[in-house]
């Protein structure tokens, strides 16, 4: 009965580790990823949303990338972002990104069905941060308009290189 307890267990195990290591080998190279949830899937244009980012190696490159969770209901095919980088120790920079949430013809870019769509919409590589400690990284929709319906989460990701 041992035994056969024994193989069992040998059995389950030698099927679960292969969907373990899958699981995690997925995203080897993710550093930070972080998405906000906007409730009832409407920004505000003067809500931030903010990602604090704890920096210790200031030689390795990373890959930047804005995660966008929209509706298919979203008047736009693309979304404009402020994005504003507070250093440790003092001092920011403000940069303006476009994204692309929609192709031309129309067709919804990104992963999903039905009516949400997720996009990690790449930005930029080789990113080097210069000086250990905690950046704060504040995205805010720049569509002109005072409530941006249609957009139900955003956030940021780093990956190593």
């Amino acid at each position: 009965m041992k035994r056969l307890f024994a193989d069992l267990l040998k059995i389950r195990l030698l099927l679960i580790l292969p969907l373990v290591i899958a699981f995690t080998a997925c995203d080897q190279d993710k550093f930070f990823d972080e998405s906000l949830s906007l409730a009832g899937d409407q920004w505000p244009k003067d809500e931030a949303l903010s990602f604090a980012i704890n920096i210790d190696d200031t030689v390795s490159p990373y890959r930047f990338f804005i995660n966008v969770r929209n509706s298919t209901s979203y008047r736009y095919n693309n979304i404009y972002f402020f994005l504003t980088t507070e250093y440790p120790g003092g001092g920011f920079s403000q940069d303006t990104i476009e994204c692309q949430l929609a192709a031309k013809d129309g067709s919804w870019l990104g992963k999903g069905t039905g009516s949400y769509r997720d996009n990690r919409i790449f930005i930029r590589e080789n990113i080097v941060f210069p000086r250990m400690g905690t950046y704060t990284l504040r995205l805010r929709q720049a569509m002109r308009e005072d409530v941006l319906a249609g957009i139900s989460e955003a956030g940021i990701r780093l990956e190593e290189q």
